[in-house]
């Protein structure tokens, strides 16, 4: 029995490692996301405010020079008054204008004018705004004869150093750690992904193509679905280790800390498990369906439904203990990647780890017994899709 899984694992894995889907998603895929994160922070730097000019109508004739020397987003126009500045606006001279009036030191009220929708939610604003609050600030503390040193400390008052406290007790500052504790577990919850859609397009190709009863021929069901799992298994764990092969390598050239050797252990056994829960459900999934396309519209619902705590991700990173993130950590489908985010954010108590823990390896042993009864008899099964109650029927028996 054990070789003919061994020789269905190796002919899985050997299979897929070469499809270009796989090389594409191993080596391509991670580099969108990083650049996906790096080109609409330098988009927003500089491409999207090139060339651009802000016009400036100022009635108190302060607040124009300090915007020439400090603000550098836009080029700065001095404009005689707000009619000859929503002429040039029509005109496209120039792309926005701002009116400060002559009591602004006193009321901090201005106005901005843009063609452009929610521009003034951009970055380019924003600074604006800073640099017209800083103004206000001065010249306030100024006339209250407070020296310039003490302004500067006003307007940046603390440096504020993000460390993370371990149970060594050791302290560890984590400047970019939130970005690896996002990209870690989607890169986890990809891999399963892809490693679960190879599983079931492969029972679906063979169903379709009539090779599968060629292979029970030779083969029971139960060791060519425990061959394919392996088999795909290890293709999860090889393209895991390409990625953090090259994490380490980054994180290493940027003197970014890895996570420790024990929350690494831990999030390696997480996805093992996550991997063999997820596969009996693709396997069911096959196992029932009657074409590729059946079959596609049942895994995306149950990839939305295993991708909702990376859409939480941020409210998790405000309080990764709270309650409901402790229950919800308690979920099958969800625990793999909830756990991992808690992991990797925070140090969690032991007793919610052995929970979760037991909780997902009798989630594995009931979804693969119930995913071997379903193969065994969905399998060999075309055209009619089986009802609910005939599944149902399946398992008990």
């Amino acid at each position: 029995m054990a070789s003919k899984i061994r020789i269905v694992a190796i002919t899985e894995f050997l299979t897929n490692v070469k499809r270009k889907e796989f090389i594409i998603l191993t080596f391509l895929l991670p580099l969108i996301l990083v650049m996906s994160m790096v080109i609409p922070v330098f988009f927003m730097q500089t491409i999207s405010h090139e060339k651009e000019t802000l016009g400036v109508v100022d009635e108190t004739g302060i607040v124009l020079p300090i915007l020439k020397e400090r603000y550098t987003d836009y080029v700065i126009e001095e404009i005689v008054n707000a009619d000859e500045a929503r002429r040039l606006l029509d005109n496209n001279s120039i792309s926005s204008y701002i009116i400060i009036p002559r009591d602004f030191l006193k009321i901090g009220r201005a106005s901005y004018y843009s063609k452009v929708q929610l521009s003034s939610f951009s970055s380019a604003n924003m600074n604006l705004e800073r640099i017209l609050s800083d103004i206000i600030i001065e010249s306030l503390l100024e006339d209250k004869g407070v020296s310039k040193e003490t302004i500067n400390k006003v307007k940046n008052p603390i440096t504020m150093e993000r460390i993370t406290v371990t149970k060594k007790g050791d302290e560890i500052e984590t400047p970019f750690s939130f970005v690896g504790n996002y990209l870690l577990p989607l890169f986890l919850f990809m891999s399963i992904m892809n490693a679960g859609g190879y599983l079931l397009n492969g029972i679906i190709e063979e169903k379709e193509n009539k090779v599968v009863e060629v292979l029970l021929s030779t083969i029971s069901p139960t060791e060519l679905l425990s061959g394919k799992i392996v088999g795909l298994g290890g293709l999860g764990i090889l393209q895991v280790g390409i990625w953090i092969t090259g994490v380490v390598i980054i994180t290493s050239f940027l003197k970014i800390p890895l996570v420790s050797l024990e929350k690494g252990i831990l999030i390696m056994i997480l996805f093992i498990l996550g991997y063999l829960f997820y596969s009996s459900i693709f396997a069911m999934i096959g196992s029932i369906s009657t074409s590729t396309r059946d079959s596609q519209q049942i895994s995306a619902l149950v990839s939305f439904i295993v991708f909702i705590p990376l859409l939480l991700f941020f409210g998790i990173v405000q309080n990764p203990n709270m309650t409901f993130i402790r229950l919800l950590g308690m979920i099958p489908p969800f625990i793999p990647t909830i756990m991992i985010m808690r992991i990797l954010l925070s140090e969690v108590s032991l007793i919610d780890i052995i929970i979760s823990m037991i909780i997902l390896s009798l989630s594995v042993i009931i979804s693969a017994k119930a995913a071997s009864k379903i193969f065994k008899i969905g399998i060999l099964m075309h055209g009619q899709k089986p009802s609910f109650n005939e599944v149902l029927r399946w398992v008990r028996g």
